[in-house]
């Protein structure tokens, strides 16, 4: 190797390591900053808030029904879902594949997000069953996709975002820990009140149009019914005003989301109140915190039992 050769190759080594330097530099500085979530549920991303304390920034990628057929990040959100270290998720197949397509069509920034999978421990209700001769949906193989619409479930969602932020600042992994245990005990607490102020609607037998409900049975007080049949697809009004007489419902219950065919119906036809509560903060004015969803729900099922 000659002077010059060997003169560039060291300019080279040089800019290499000044690169390389930056880029640490750049990584350093990322796992001690500020995390920038994105969250897939809206119910999701207050528990997200409690644990991330003031080390999180979240931003939500869903509205409405994540079982329709045409779920799509928001437009809003996909400019910050590129910049996004960390993804929370369901477990539901149908949010990564939309978020996966929203990954490759955008320019990611600082490498691919963390997936956290907050599902993981989690019990579930609806759990499928097969013979020889059935067939069960790979998506909802695990059960109900609403799992966190149990408030027992809480706790345990709350663990799998404090593992996962923790993965990503390690020296902030015992503070995410602890602020989900003072999120576990403050939720331990509004759920022995909610099993407390249910005691009464014990028996009473509740048709849901929100499958998701059916979750909230594990807290005692009313039964709440839903009905069989594909996953995200009702079957026709008629049909479930069938079902419904069968089952002997006290009340039925609708959400915002709810087609108004089928609240019509009910309301014409099924000679039982009918009665609409959000199954999501998204369309609760005014909530902020995971326990409003379900104080909401609490509230008018017992102004509900009073009349």
């Amino acid at each position: 190797m000659n002077f010059l050769t060997s003169n560039r190759a060291a300019r080279a080594l040089l800019v290499f390591l000044a690169l390389s330097g930056t880029a640490f530099a750049a990584r350093a500085r990322q796992n001690e900053g500020r995390l920038t979530v994105a969250v897939s549920v809206p119910d999701l991303e207050p528990i997200v808030r409690a644990v991330g304390g003031g080390q999180v920034d979240t931003v939500s990628l869903f509205k409405g029904c994540i079982l329709r057929k045409d779920l799509q990040i928001e437009p809003e959100a996909r400019g910050r879902l590129a910049g996004s270290e960390a993804i929370v998720w369901s477990g539901f197949l149908k949010e990564s594949a939309a978020i996966s397509s929203a990954l490759r069509a955008g320019a990611q920034k600082g490498g691919e997000p963390r997936w956290i999978d907050v599902s993981k421990g989690t019990a579930r209700t609806n759990l499928p069953t097969s013979t020889c001769f059935g067939y069960v949906d790979f998506a909802f193989a695990a059960g109900d996709p609403f799992f966190w619409l149990n408030p027992a479930n809480g706790g345990v969602i709350a663990r799998n975002i404090a593992k996962g932020l923790g993965e990503l600042r390690p020296k902030n992994r015992a503070q995410f820990l602890a602020n989900a245990e003072a999120f576990q005990k403050t939720l331990a607490g509004d759920i022995a009140r909610w099993k407390t102020e249910l005691k009464p609607l014990h028996g009473l037998r509740i048709f849901s149009a929100q499958c998701g409900w059916q979750n909230f049975s594990a807290m005692g007080g009313p039964e709440f019914v839903v009905c069989k049949g594909t996953p995200g697809e009702l079957p026709t009004p008629q049909s479930l005003l069938t079902h419904i007489r069968q089952m002997k419902a006290d009340l039925i219950l609708v959400d915002p989301n709810t087609p108004p065919e089928y609240v019509e119906t009910f309301r014409e036809h099924a000679g039982v109140k009918v009665i609409e509560v959000s199954s999501s903060i998204e369309t609760i004015h005014g909530a902020a915190t995971y326990s409003s969803l379900f104080d909401n729900l609490v509230k008018v099922l017992l102004s509900q039992a009073r009349h």
